[in-house]
C-alpha cells in the first residue's frame, strides 16, 4: 500500500494547529487520525481492486438543481428533471427545471422544461424518445396553512353528445348549503358514453378541487351536496352538476396534471403529445410489448388516488385510451412490471406514497386479457413494501424478480432488509427468501449490472433518513444470493434519489430529499444536489490502474428481434479474442424516479465467436425485448465489460 505523502503532512498540520489554539482534545485526535487512516484505505490500490471508488461531482450553482428524475438517453448524456423540485416557490412563480449531463465531461446544461413534471413518470418509446406523463398542479396545504375550507368535488356530465369544459375559477352553489366554492385549475369532462344496442346512457365523472368564497369556519360544510354549477344554461344544468361529501380545513393533497410530453434526445427538446383522461401525480408507466405504454395509479386533480383507471398511450397516434376493461386499483408508484408473456403484467408489492395501508398491497400476476389478478404468496413483511425496490436478477429470459427493502405505509418508523425473489416461470410463482440487508433499508437504489447482478445503494433506516439514519453503503447482490460489501458511498441518499448505470459501466446516484438535517429532528432537512459517480472493482487492476477492457464495435446499429448480427471483439487493449467473451447483453437505458423503474432490465444474447468476434442471437418474444435503444455489452470471462454500443432493436 502507498503512502500519500501530501495528505499525511496535511493532517500532521492541521493537528498541530488545532492543539497549538488549545482546542485538541484527545477526542479530537483521535477523530481526525481515524478520518485520515479511512481516507488512506478507500483510496488504496488493494481497496479499489476489491470494493471500487466513489467520486462526488458538484456542479456550479447556477446549474445545480434538485434532481427527481434520472433518465440515460442514447446520446450518453442524461436528463436530469427537477420540476419545480419539491420547492412549492419554485411552483407558485412556474419555475420548473431539467438538466442535460454528460458524464464523461461531468458538465450540465439547463433547457427549457415546458410543465411541473414533478412526480410524473416516464418511459422509453420504440424510436428512442422518452414518453413523459402526469407531473404536480399544486402542492399539499397543511390544515395550519389553510384560510379557506375545501375539498375535491365530483363533476359529473350526463350529455352522451358532448364534452364539458369547466374553467379555473367556476363556481359551485350547494343546493343544501347555498355555500360558495370555486375550482383550482380547468378541467374537461368527458361526454357520457352511450350503449348502442340499449341506449342507456354512463355518465362521466371527473374530480377538482373546490375552495370556499368564505375564510374559515365560515365555509366548512361537513355533509353530502349537490352543487349547481356556474354560468351555465338551463339545459346544461340537466345534464352537468357536482357533488361533494364534505367541504373542510383538512389537508389540501398535492395535484396532478393530466399532461404528457415526449423527450427527444437528440434535439434535446420537449413536445406536447396527448394529454391522459385522468391528471397523475405518482403514476408508474410501464412498456407493453407492441411499442404502448399503460399508465397506472397517480392523486388526480384534486388529490384522491385514482380508483384503478387505466390508460394506455399509441405512440403512433400519440393518444391515451382509456381502458374501462382494464381497471385495477393500486397504491401510488405500484412496481409493475411487464413479464415474459404478452398480455400478462406482474405486481411486486413496493409502491411509495398514497394508498390504504390493507388494501392493495398483495403482490401478483395480473392478466390485461380478462382483468383478472393471481396472487404470489410467500414475501416477508408484507407490511412493509412501500418505499422498497424491485428489479429483475440476471436476464430478464429468467424471469426471476427481486423485492428489495421497504418500510410500512407513510411516515411509518417501520423498515425491513429483506430481500425476496420469486420465479415467475415456476407453475405457482411464490417469493422465497434469498437475502438480507444489515439494517432495515426503505429507499434502496437498485442498478441491475450487465452481469446481470445487482447493485445495491444508499436509502435510510427511517422514513426519509429521520434520526440521521441515512445508510452509507453498498452491496453487490449476486445471482446466487449472496450479498457483498462494496465501497461506502460519501453521501446519504433517501427519498426523491435515484441510482443509473452508465454507458462506461459505472454507476451515478444523484438527488436525496431528507426531511430533517439532524439525529435529533429539530432542523429541517436539505435537498442533496451533489452527484456521486462510483467505479466499481470490475474496472481497477490490483494495482490500482484502469484495468483493460474488452470492445465490442462494427457491426449494425440498427438490429431487429430473431435476427443475427456479427460484431467486432476484442480483447483488452490489442488482439480478437473472442473466447474470452463469457456474455452478450442488451441493457435497458435507466429511466428512474423514487427508487422505480420497471422497465430495467438485462437480456441475454446467446453468440458463437467468429473470425474476428461474435455472432449474436436476439430473442424474438417482444414481451422480453420490446423495441427500443439498448446499451450492448460484452463481459469477459474476469466480470469486466466493455464500453456500451448503442443500438436501436427495431
Amino acid at each position: 500500500m502507498k503512502r500519500t505523502p501530501t495528505r499525511f503532512v496535511r493532517w500532521i498540520v492541521t493537528l498541530v494547529v488545532v492543539g497549538t489554539l488549545g482546542i485538541a482534545t484527545t477526542a479530537t485526535a483521535s477523530a481526525l487520525y481515524h478520518r485520515f487512516q479511512h481516507t488512506r484505505l478507500i483510496n488504496s490500490d488493494d481497496y479499489k481492486a476489491k470494493f471500487g471508488k466513489w467520486e462526488v461531482v458538484t456542479l456550479p450553482n447556477d446549474i445545480d438543481a434538485n434532481i427527481i428524475h434520472s433518465i440515460v438517453l442514447p446520446t450518453g448524456k442524461l436528463l436530469l428533471i427537477a420540476g419545480s423540485g419539491n420547492d412549492h416557490h419554485n411552483s407558485d412563480k412556474s419555475i420548473y427545471t431539467s438538466l442535460i449531463f454528460d458524464p464523461e465531461t461531468r458538465t450540465a446544461k439547463r433547457i427549457e422544461t415546458p410543465q411541473d413534471l414533478f412526480c410524473s413518470d416516464h418511459a422509453y418509446l420504440p424510436d428512442g424518445t422518452v414518453l413523459i406523463a402526469g407531473g404536480t398542479q399544486s402542492y399539499e396545504v397543511l390544515p395550519a396553512n389553510l384560510t379557506h375550507a375545501g375539498g375535491y368535488m365530483t363533476i359529473r356530465n350526463e350529455n352522451p353528445d358532448h364534452p364539458a369544459f369547466v374553467p379555473k375559477g367556476t363556481i359551485f352553489t350547494g343546493k343544501d348549503s347555498g355555500k360558495v366554492y370555486r375550482s383550482d385549475r380547468d378541467i374537461t369532462i368527458p361526454a357520457a358514453s352511450k350503449d348502442p344496442v340499449t341506449y342507456k346512457v354512463s355518465a362521466t365523472d371527473r374530480n377538482v378541487y373546490v375552495a370556499a368564497e368564505d375564510a374559515g369556519t365560515d365555509g366548512v360544510w361537513d355533509r353530502n351536496d349537490h352543487y349547481q354549477i356556474g354560468g351555465l344554461t338551463y339545459e346544461e344544468q340537466q345534464n352537468l352538476y357536482g357533488f361533494a361529501p364534505e367541504m373542510a380545513l383538512k389537508k389540501k393533497e398535492y395535484q396532478g396534471i393530466d399532461s404528457s410530453f415526449v423527450f427527444n434526445p437528440w434535439t434535446e427538446t420537449y413536445a406536447a403529445v396527448g394529454s391522459m383522461a385522468y391528471a397523475r401525480w405518482y403514476p408508474t408507466l410501464t412498456r407493453l410489448p407492441d411499442g404502448k405504454v399503460i399508465v397506472l395509479s397517480g392523486l388526480d386533480g384534486s388529490g384522491r388516488i385514482l380508483d384503478g383507471q387505466t390508460e394506455i398511450y399509441d405512440p403512433d397516434t400519440k393518444v391515451w385510451t382509456e381502458r374501462d376493461d382494464l381497471r385495477r386499483y393500486f397504491p401510488t408508484y405500484p412496481s409493475v412490471f411487464q413479464t415474459a408473456t404478452p398480455g400478462k403484467l406482474f405486481f411486486s408489492g413496493p409502491s411509495t406514497g398514497w394508498g390504504p395501508a390493507e388494501e392493495h398491497r398483495d403482490p401478483g400476476l395480473w392478466n390485461l386479457n380478462d382483468n383478472s389478478f393471481q396472487l404470489v404468496p410467500g414475501i416477508r413483511d408484507p407490511n412493509m413494501l412501500e418505499t422498497g425496490s424491485s428489479t429483475w436478477l440476471g436476464p430478464v429470459q429468467d424471469q426471476r424478480l427481486l423485492v428489495v427493502g421497504g418500510g410500512g405505509v407513510g411516515d411509518s418508523d417501520l423498515s425491513t432488509g429483506r430481500i425476496d425473489i420469486v420465479d415467475l416461470k415456476a407453475e405457482q410463482p411464490k417469493f422465497e427468501p434469498f437475502a438480507t440487508l444489515p439494517r432495515g433499508t426503505r429507499y434502496p437504489n437498485l442498478v441491475t449490472l450487465p452481469s446481470g447482478d445487482v447493485f445495491i445503494t444508499n436509502g435510510a433506516n427511517d422514513y426519509r433518513g429521520r434520526g440521521a439514519s441515512d445508510i452509507l453503503a453498498s452491496y453487490l447482490l449476486d445471482q446466487q444470493g449472496g450479498l457483498h460489501p462494496m465501497a461506502d458511498p460519501t453521501v446519504g441518499r433517501d427519498y426523491h434519489s435515484s441510482a443509473v448505470l452508465l454507458p462506461s459501466g459505472q454507476i451515478m446516484t444523484e438527488g436525496s430529499n431528507p426531511l430533517f438535517a439532524d439525529r435529533k429532528n429539530t432542523l429541517p432537512g436539505k435537498f442533496e444536489r451533489r452527484i456521486e459517480i462510483y467505479t466499481p472493482p470490475y474496472l481497477f487492476k490490483p494495482d490500482g490502474g484502469a484495468v483493460a477492457r474488452p470492445g465490442i464495435s462494427g457491426g449494425p446499429d440498427e438490429i431487429q428481434r430473431g435476427g443475427v448480427f456479427d460484431f467486432q471483439v476484442r480483447n483488452g487493449v490489442a488482439g480478437v479474442a473472442a473466447s474470452e467473451i463469457k456474455y452478450a447483453r442488451l441493457m435497458t437505458p435507466s429511466a428512474i424516479t423514487h427508487v422505480t423503474d420497471t422497465n430495467q432490465r438485462v437480456i441475454d444474447l446467446p453468440f458463437t465467436p467468429t473470425e474476428q468476434g461474435i455472432s449474436v442471437s436476439l430473442p424474438d418474444n417482444p414481451a422480453i425485448a420490446p423495441s427500443g435503444y439498448y446499451m450492448l455489452f460484452v463481459v469477459d470471462a474476469a466480470g469486466v465489460p466493455s464500453v456500451a454500443k448503442w443500438v436501436h432493436l427495431g
